[in-house]
């Protein structure tokens, strides 16, 4: 008992300050994809099934201490494409990314480290029917024209990390920096009119500090404590009329997309007895938004915010000879609060003045979300067998004041994301090779009614979608369907 308390201790010694795991979020359902799906996972096939059991090929990369579960020296290597795909009659949108992730890990006694690329190229492919009538139009269209065109970005990633394991004392200690190069963001282009027109270009930074403690009878606590920068800036084609020259001008439309802030992860575990194992993890995620984009979804202008993001999750599994059974329950309560500036003295609807600096909107979300995974592996001599299902269910209430306007409105969204994941694994002589599919419904294209069905550009786990939508969200369905082939090649043991 004693192993358990001093656990739990760990769990709430240090006041939560930051988050090794970033809490994405959402107030629309866009498509994202799988964009930073970049580094080899056993449990990934379980339905990303985490809380109560040890996940040696991805768990060093969410907190770098532990580390300590690598064996000799190891490289990897970890391809993955995934695919987003929206159809109808008349419009035929898809999107997709290529991503080559190389790394090595290794492991000399107390000491471990590594580093890892990755280099990633995004397309997306659009072909629009435009149908032209002869005679009466409501018989047949006499000529149907088909265009296709397409774009293509790429961005680049890099982690370096290093730990040590205290001699005796079952603790190890671990960082890591993660940076990335961003020429591209899936679902940003879904929420401008021109999406295609959208420039991006950013960055975005992690810095993890992390502690992992293990004791004799099998119980385990860590906390990771996370620094998260993102930064982007968006610039669209436009033109705008001279009266002086009375001719067109080049005026680009530049919108900034910025968010930093503090995280920290607390988990324990601890065995049961009979191959069950219980554990708990509490996430917690600050962040500030100095810029949130004036995306044409939201149609009214916006500046900073503040997120409050806290994610609370119990996990249950058990190991019966090769068979390993999981399932994670999770609760996700978020607060946001964002509001826009006025850039100069605007008269309202009431005969009054905002003053330059003064708020003319205010949004408070308030979210209630919810996560369910569940997972089944079975692992051989030589074969490795697994499948998942995931639930993330979105739920949020809404509570707007315009000041210009004298205008108060409230609005209530739900929506529920269901990720299917099936994995395969083979060990030959000297090296492991590994196949994940992960097939993601729920999200798409989002509109809002009063706008009409398009809009015409990207998340992830980096950036927040915090958008304030103009009236009730309308959806065109999309299918995300990621594939990823891990290889695994111990060099030393």
């Amino acid at each position: 008992m004693k192993s358990w308390f001093a656990a739990v201790g760990m769990l709430f010694a240090l006041p939560l300050i930051a988050t090794a795991r970033q809490i994405p979020v959402k107030s629309i359902p866009v498509a994202t994809g799988d964009q930073f799906l970049i580094f080899p996972s056993e449990n990934m096939s379980m339905g990303g099934v985490s809380i109560a059991l040890d996940d040696p090929l991805h768990d060093p990369f969410v907190n770098p201490a532990k580390g300590v579960f690598i064996q000799g020296v190891r490289f990897s290597g970890a391809p993955t494409y995934y695919g987003v795909s929206m159809r109808d009659d008349f419009f035929d949108d898809a999107s997709s990314a290529r991503t080559l992730p190389v790394g090595m890990l290794l492991r000399q006694g107390a000491l471990f480290g590594g580093a890892m690329m990755a280099w990633q190229e995004m397309t997306r492919e659009i072909r629009d029917v435009c149908c032209f009538f002869e005679g009466d139009p409501f018989i047949r269209p006499a000529v149907v024209q088909s265009t296709r065109h397409s774009t293509t970005r790429d961005n680049i990633y890099a982690l370096a990390m290093a730990g040590v394991q205290m001699p005796g004392t079952g603790l190890s200690v671990g960082a890591s920096v993660f940076v990335a190069g961003l020429s591209g963001l899936e679902g940003v282009r879904l929420l401008y009119a021109d999406g295609d027109a959208v420039e991006q270009d950013g960055y975005m930074s992690a810095f993890r500090l992390g502690l992992f403690q293990q004791w004799r009878d099998g119980s385990a606590a860590e906390l990771t404590v996370l620094h998260h920068r993102f930064e982007m800036e968006h610039e669209m084609e436009r033109w705008v009329w001279d009266p002086e020259t009375a001719m067109p001008q080049y005026a680009p439309r530049v919108e900034q997309d910025e968010t930093l802030g503090w995280a920290v992860l607390a988990g324990v575990q601890r065995p049961l007895g009979d191959g069950w194992r219980l554990g708990g993890r509490l996430v917690g995620d600050w962040k500030r938004h100095p810029k949130i984009p004036n995306y044409d979804l939201m149609q009214i202008p916006r500046d900073p915010g503040n997120t409050a993001a806290y994610n609370i999750g119990f996990g249950l599994s058990r190991t019966i000879g090769p068979t390993t059974y999981g399932v994670d329950l999770i609760y996700e309560p978020i607060w946001s609060h964002t509001w826009a500036e006025a850039l100069e003295d605007t008269p309202t609807a009431e005969d009054g003045v905002v003053r330059a600096g003064e708020m003319t909107v205010e949004n408070f979300f308030r979210f209630q979300n919810s996560e369910v995974r569940f997972g089944v592996r079975n692992t051989g001599d030589r074969f490795d067998f697994g499948f998942g299902l995931g639930l993330h269910t979105y739920r949020y209430h809404l509570d707007q004041e315009d000041f210009v306007l004298a205008f108060k409105r409230d609005q209530n969204e739900r929506w529920s994301e269901w990720t299917l994941s099936l994995g395969l694994g083979y060990f030959f002589t000297g090296f492991q090779l590994r196949y994940l599919s992960l097939l993601t419904l729920g999200t798409g294209r989002p509109s809002v009614e009063s706008s009409g069905p398009f809009f015409g550009g990207d998340f992830a786990r980096a950036g927040d979608f915090v958008v304030a939508p103009a009236g009730s969200l309308a959806l065109q369905d999309a299918r995300v369907w990621t594939h990823q082939i891990t290889i695994l090649i111990p060099i030393t043991d």
